[in-house]
């Protein structure tokens, strides 16, 4: 099933030409099931007295995902093998009732909250904090929710949970609306793009300290990599600051010094998969300061991220420097740079370029790969700076766009980003919920397939944008449920693309080309991966012929 096009790596039109007489007969299959349930499932008239709600094939997500799980589309969308997962970032890829289960089930761990947590406003206004402590607690409070709360007191939180209003559920409620946007603040358009952000970076703050200390970090990686794995993903690459990763070691109290701490536990994980091979055998990672074998996920990636709205000179001397010695000191591990945040309020790549160029400069100095894997083009914007982060990001050679969204407006620049081999990791849902695109229905994706852009999915922050579980099926069921001209083939085309474009190792410019327009055709570690995908989709497309075949019957 080769898809190589000189050049121009995979097309959907390629892959699809492509498609053994099995596959084929799945895609079939698949569009008959999407098409029974748009008709029988999704299509409810309101009524107008309210007792029935509306309910349509592409509604928007917050008020589809109670039904999603419902559909036979989603138990197939589960089984698909997916391949790499190429844009998270590493706070929001699990959810966080996962991680607080973990917290309350580790000795030790604690929450304090700035206010008593009497009031709705109050819950709603308080900041919350995780620890750890070894014992030696202030006072004997037990309700982080009681009138009398001394602020910033510390509880257990195994205590604070049992004692809360509604028992551990409500205490999990109450984490799940400082951790999640409101199902229904993504739908509020007219309150605009710069609202919605404000909410969505307040999310961030509690899960920072959720994921500190070391038993809970080691107990957090093991659970997200099974989860990835568990749903067809096996590379995974992560956003995450090199700068920002703090550790309280085990039976500590204290954060240690050395940011290299958090990296080691990362590192041994490797050997503490229980019931596993070793962690790199079954969930390929890197991080982008942001990956991995193929019959499950595992971690060896990451890339780099700053956030874009430091001044300049502190992002040379702290973001860059850390990156650049993040990567001597794990050259396995971190694989790229990307600067993160709201683009919109964020400085533009433009005005970064001096940075941007003496980063690279010292990169070739210290004779070390780290390309760049650029946010660009997350706006609504067709014109603005932040609109032309896609120019700059494509001038200043990156290998993929993060989101692109605004990408289909600029047809001379579309050519190029075809011409240069840039990948767009696509996030149709995060575009949804940050108010980009009322519902996925109206998401330009469908017009970079056709204009022949190479794309992928990712999920970009699952936790706070409303997923409940981790990894990329919802993302692909609400592509394939949507667009009529995407199908199981299409879906198929986008996952491949995903291990075409993984950076599974440091590559020079050419040899990446090179690796591109080979794909399964190669000889190197990325071919391997396509390869072993391309069996797993084979596999796929037979269960869903042997399972579903009879059940619902095509033209064919």
């Amino acid at each position: 099933m080769s898809g190589i096009n000189g050049t121009n790596g995979i097309t959907d039109h390629i892959f699809r030409q492509g498609l053994s007489p099995t596959a084929k007969r799945a895609d079939e299959i698949v569009q008959a099931i999407r098409q029974h349930e748009i008709d029988h499932y999704w299509r409810v008239a309101g009524t107008p007295d309210g007792t029935t709600e509306e309910r349509f094939a592409g509604e928007v997500f917050p008020l589809a995902r109670p039904h999603i799980s419902n559909t036979t589309l989603w138990k197939v969308i589960k089984q698909m093998p997916k391949g790499a997962l190429l844009h998270a970032h590493l706070s929001a890829m699990l959810p966080f009732e996962k991680i607080v289960e973990i917290i309350i089930q580790t000795e030790g761990m604690v929450i304090s909250a700035s206010q008593p947590l009497d009031t709705e406003d109050a819950k709603q206004n308080a900041t919350i904090t995780f620890a750890h402590n070894n014992g030696t607690l202030a006072s004997n409070q037990s309700r982080i929710d009681a009138a009398d709360y001394a602020p910033n007191t510390e509880i257990p939180v195994k205590t604070a949970a049992a004692s809360f209003e509604g028992g551990e559920a409500g205490f999990l409620e109450f984490i799940r609306s400082k951790t999640t946007i409101d199902p229904f603040d993504s739908i509020r358009h007219e309150l605009g793009v710069d609202e919605i952000w404000r909410k969505f970076q307040a999310c961030f703050g509690p899960p920072d300290t959720m994921i500190q200390y070391e038993p809970v970090v080691r107990k957090f990686y093991q659970k997200l990599f099974e989860d990835l794995a568990s749903d067809g993903i096996n590379w995974v690459e992560i956003r995450s600051g090199g700068s920002s990763g703090k550790l309280v070691h085990n039976g500590d109290e204290d954060i240690d010094p050395d940011l290299d701490a958090w990296w080691h536990v990362l590192v041994e994980g490797d050997q503490e998969v229980p019931g596993h091979r070793k962690r790199q055998e079954i969930l390929g990672c890197k991080n982008y300061l942001v990956g991995c074998a193929h019959e499950e996920p595992r971690c060896n990636h990451q890339e780099y991220d700053t956030p874009r709205y430091i001044k300049a000179r502190l992002l040379t001397l702290i973001g860059m420097k850390i990156a650049l010695q993040r990567k001597q000191n794990f050259p396995e591990l971190f694989s790229g740079y990307d600067l993160v945040a709201q683009e919109d309020l964020g400085r533009p790549l433009s005005d970064l370029a001096p940075e941007l160029v003496w980063f690279r400069q010292q990169a070739d100095a210290l004779n070390l790969t780290i390309p760049y894997f650029f946010h660009a083009g997350e706006t609504l914007g067709d014109g603005n700076s932040t609109d032309s982060n896609l120019f700059d990001a494509v001038l200043f050679n990156t290998r993929r766009i993060g989101h692109g969204f605004s990408l289909y407006k600029h047809p001379n620049l579309i050519r190029q980003v075809i011409e240069q081999n840039v990948m767009i990791e696509v996030c149709p849902i995060s575009n949804e919920v940050l108010r980009l695109n009322e519902d996925v229905l109206h998401h330009p994706l469908p017009a970079m397939i056709a204009h022949g852009i190479l794309t992928s999915i990712s999920n970009d922050d699952p936790a706070i944008l409303g997923r409940d579980v981790a990894g990329l099926s919802y993302d692909f069921y609400e592509t394939i449920q949507a667009f009529d001209n995407i199908g199981l083939a299409g879906l198929g085309a986008l996952a491949q693309n995903s291990l075409r474009w993984a950076n599974f190792e440091d590559q020079s410019d050419n040899d990446w080309v090179q690796d591109i327009d080979r794909g399964e055709d190669g000889t190197g570690t990325k071919a391997k991966h396509i390869q072993a995908w391309n069996k797993d989709w084979e596999d796929f497309c037979k269960w869903i012929v042997d399972e579903y075949g009879l059940k619902y019957p095509t033209a064919n």
